[in-house]
């Protein structure tokens, strides 16, 4: 992975250049996908380690105000974090539309599909929560060969639908042994949409300009201010303070945002939107497991048959025919 730092005291190797950032799609530098799944591994366990954060916050304080800290506190951190590392260089100029793109993909995950994700989740189990939002590679595979113009051969597409069919066993298992609140899967699952359509917008702000330290300083204050208001009318901002509310809200700011934000972008930058957005069907395997160790919940046999296509098809998904 070929970068470039224009700041010479800065530590943050992984800021790309202006030049590599308007490379064409198909120019741009390529990992190894061993890497590639590494990354994308790390990712999926950290984001579905939100849910059960999430779930331990909201015993405190509501779904949205949960969120709007967490992406304050989050923004905050960047920026103290930036300035640590000698991020505080002179940015590239990049085209409003560019930054534009990058606020409405923000909006969008953070924003849209969590506060629904979130809104949902207090009806409905964290694990299965992990296992509907799991449902949106297949939409983002589709948008981006429809609008992005990815290549994405025949063996990615079975293998998005070998996992989309481990989430729908799995999905059958659990709405036989452990019903969930219509009202709260339907919240959930109209998020996984904005998630598709946010991960295609992120595709055009890493090769428009922006490197992913400057889009995560972009969406996630952003999206805390964007949250607040409505965390205050549906809310009221209530919080108990308590070790279950600082503990999540911690975890969630430094880790979970942070890290998911940057690892999403790089996917997303060296995989495509497919590619990135596939790991998200990982998400049952670690939520259920999580869930399991961390809340306890009953998890039934089928959760564990099917994994099996879920893995399998990511497999596929990672070496699709060109």
């Amino acid at each position: 992975m070929n970068y470039i730092n224009h700041a010479p005291t800065s530590k943050l190797a992984a800021i790309p250049s202006a030049q590599e950032a308007t490379l064409p799609v198909s120019e741009l530098p390529t990992v190894s996908l061993p890497r590639l799944a590494l990354v994308g591994t790390l990712f999926s366990l950290v984001w579905s380690s939100a849910f059960i954060a999430g779930k331990i916050g909201m015993t405190s304080t509501g779904p949205l105000t949960l969120l709007s800290l967490r992406f304050l506190l989050a923004g905050a951190l960047l920026v103290l974090l930036g300035r640590w590392l000698g991020a505080s260089g002179q940015a590239p100029r990049v085209d409003r539309s560019i930054l534009l793109i990058a606020l409405a993909a923000g909006l969008l995950t953070n924003a849209v599909y969590l506060g629904l994700a979130y809104s949902g989740m207090r009806t409905v189990p964290a694990g299965l929560t992990a296992i509907l939002a799991s449902t949106s590679p297949l939409l983002t595979a589709l948008l981006a060969t429809l609008w992005l113009r990815e290549p994405f051969g025949w063996r990615g597409a079975l293998g998005l639908l070998a996992g989309f069919a481990g989430v729908v066993w799995i999905m059958g298992g659990r709405a036989s042994s452990t019903p969930a609140d219509m009202t709260g899967v339907l919240l959930i699952l109209a998020g996984t949409v904005a998630l598709a359509a946010s991960t295609l917008l992120n595709r055009r702000a890493v090769t428009g300009g922006l490197d992913p330290w400057r889009i995560a300083l972009v969406q996630l204050p952003a999206s805390g201010l964007a949250l607040l208001p409505l965390a205050w009318w549906r809310e009221g901002l209530a919080i108990r303070f308590d070790a279950a509310f600082f503990g999540s809200l911690i975890y969630q700011a430094a880790v979970v945002s942070i890290g998911t934000t940057l690892m999403l972008l790089w996917l997303v930058r060296h995989g495509g939107a497919a590619r990135a957005g596939s790991f998200h069907l990982l998400n049952p395997a670690f939520g259920t497991l999580l869930a399991v160790g961390l809340l306890q919940e009953a998890v039934p046999a089928s959760d564990l048959v099917g994994v099996l296509p879920i893995v399998a098809g990511l497999a596929l998904v990672l070496r699709p025919g060109r």
